[in-house]
């Protein structure tokens, strides 16, 4: 869909209620464990989830960009490893569950910008900023996000994978608009 409209939104999106089962697709490679060494040089690498986060960390892979909510199968979620030396700096963002907040947009597109490790903790929900991600992510980058027992699943980002995240953006419900 290549006529679709590809700006940024300037307000917050919410999920269509119809669009949740599409979502389960997964785009991507799943793995289970750690990230497979090949991708391990990829630049930008960002990470969605408190447990991929985690794997990653503990393999010694630090994310340029990782949100986290403290969350894991929306419950809470306690970490194993210590976020706050691995990450230079911080981003705290409200973002409820099923939406994309204005916010969000911001605050990736400004970590994306970083030269050092920003952790974006999320009071809400960080599942959807995967698509946020992949949208403001350089082509070549990675965006990693967590599927419940199933593993990781691993966007190596490109045109294909934005037009699709674009289309999910472009079919939410615009809330506050103009804001």
């Amino acid at each position: 869909m290549s006529g679709q409209k590809k700006e940024i939104p300037d307000t917050d999106l919410r999920l269509k209620k119809e669009q949740r089962d599409r979502l389960k697709e997964t785009y991507g490679e799943i793995i289970e464990g750690d990230l497979p060494e090949r991708y391990c040089d990829k630049d930008p690498i960002v990470a969605v989830g408190d447990v991929v986060t985690d794997i990653l960390l503990k393999q010694g892979v630090v994310p340029n960009v990782s949100t986290i909510d403290h969350k894991t199968r929306r419950g809470g979620y306690k970490s194993g490893t210590s976020k706050k030396d691995a990450f230079d700096i911080e981003f705290d963002i409200k973002n409820p569950p099923e939406m994309i907040s204005r916010p969000a947009w911001i605050v990736m597109e400004k970590a994306l910008k970083n030269e050092k490790p920003v952790l974006i903790e999320v009071e809400g929900e960080e599942d959807l900023l995967s698509l946020v991600a992949i949208i403001l992510c350089p082509s070549g980058g990675l965006v990693i996000y967590g599927v419940p027992s199933e593993g990781m699943v691993i966007n190596e980002v490109s045109e294909e994978f934005k037009e699709k995240a674009w289309e999910v953006i472009n079919n939410m419900i615009k809330v506050n608009e103009g804001r």
